[in-house]
């Protein structure tokens, strides 16, 4: 009887984990909710500005301007999601293709947030290859937990 009883208990349990972690929101650093800008000039002179909405819910909205150093300028958006896993930022474009973008962040200034790119694509990033700053403009509007991350 106990050698039936070992079989089906195991397949509960494990049942039970893949459950609930299944069921889980990710993590999010409520500092990092919000509107906030940054800018980042290239290399090669482009100047690359943002608006970047991050959502209590997990998903996010950035509006881009790039301008190049003729002055011609060109504007875009992009939506996704965003969350905290081992202490990096994540963050992947809507439709979720690949792998997200993972960043080390911290916190140089009371509202400004420095973000260092550790992965993208999936492949490593050599240290310090991309590194830039965004600064807190405004609340997040409220959040909607209506839809699922």
């Amino acid at each position: 009887m106990r050698l039936l009883v070992l079989p089906f208990l195991a397949i509960a349990l494990l049942g039970c984990t893949a459950f609930t972690t299944g069921n889980q929101r990710p993590a999010l650093d409520v500092k990092l909710i919000g509107v906030w800008t940054g800018e980042y000039l290239e290399e090669g002179g482009t100047l690359k500005r943002w608006t970047q909405t991050r959502n209590a819910d997990g998903t996010y909205t950035i509006e881009f301007s790039f301008t190049e150093k003729d002055d011609m300028a060109q504007s875009f958006s992009e939506s996704g999601r965003w969350w905290i896993k081992d202490g990096l930022f994540h963050e992947i474009a809507s439709p979720e293709k690949g792998h997200p973008d993972k960043y080390r962040y911290s916190f140089k200034k009371k509202d400004c947030v420095s973000f260092v790119l550790v992965e993208s694509e999936g492949f490593a990033e050599k240290e310090d290859s991309y590194v830039f700053s965004e600064c807190l403009e405004a609340d997040s509007p409220p959040a909607n937990f209506g839809k699922s991350i």
